[in-house]
């Protein structure tokens, strides 16, 4: 017996590539609704500097935003170095993975190219800051309504591995759309590109709690710094300069 035609589902709607003036609200709710259209742009290779430059400018806000949030809990200093710390980690671990990204891609035996690449490097990036902006509001809260540093460094750190998870999963869909049935290698990429984000934290700390320094001199690779961090005793008294969980929290 045919199902009554009502109860069929409507098929969904051909995901075209986005328009050459395209907003930068349209590219947002592109990357998050309709992720195709943004690579079916990329593939096409029209106005490629145009989409790059948004996709970039939507990074850039976004981990604005987020660095600002991550400088609320202490305020002060942090405020602005947060931020600054945010971007200045983001750009490097990207530069120091796109040479890396561009093997295990090719290890796929896919055929994009390497500005698609580029492109979609650009996109993952837009897509995690987008991802994080949602979870600004939450993080803000907490960063008010608690002192406890281990606890924000590790809601931060989890809040990272998600956006992360879920934002670079957009080169996985290129390959998708390329028609590249290996993926294992851009996941290798993935794994590399957390764990250099991770350690990139832990180097540019203190980026949550309040310090005499800057920066910190100490090398400590991050796993050994959650470690350290997370068996402190809680009311044990502060250190002269605080750390961070996860190179989210400082010492």
């Amino acid at each position: 017996m045919n199902e009554p035609e009502s109860s069929i589902p409507p098929p969904l709607p051909d995901e075209k590539p986005l328009a050459a003036d395209a907003s930068f609200g349209s590219i947002f709710e592109s990357l998050l609704k309709q992720p195709i259209s943004v690579i079916k742009t990329i593939h096409k290779g029209d106005h490629q500097g145009n989409l790059t430059l948004k996709l970039l400018g939507l990074t850039l806000a976004g981990f604005l935003i987020f660095g600002v949030t991550l400088g609320s809990f202490s305020f002060g200093a942090q405020l602005w170095a947060a931020p600054l710390k945010t971007l200045v980690g983001i750009t490097f671990a990207s530069l120091i993975c796109l040479p890396s990204l561009y093997i295990f891609t090719a290890l796929t035996g896919t055929s994009l190219r390497l500005s698609e690449i580029i492109q979609g490097l650009a996109a993952s990036l837009a897509l995690i800051a987008a991802l994080l902006l949602g979870f600004t509001p939450v993080l803000w809260v907490f960063s008010q309504s608690t002192s406890s540093e281990p606890f924000f460094g590790f809601l931060v750190g989890l809040t990272w591995v998600i956006a992360v998870a879920f934002g670079t999963g957009f080169l996985l869909k290129m390959l998708n759309q390329s028609d590249t049935e290996r993926k294992n290698p851009v996941r290798i990429w993935i794994g590399i590109f957390l764990l250099v984000t991770l350690q990139m934290s832990t180097t540019l700390r203190p980026l949550i709690g309040s310090s005499d320094h800057l920066f910190t001199t100490e090398k400590r690779f991050f796993l050994e710094h959650w470690m350290k961090e997370m068996s402190q005793p809680p009311n044990s008294p502060e250190p002269a300069q605080k750390e961070v969980t996860a190179g989210f929290q400082q010492e």
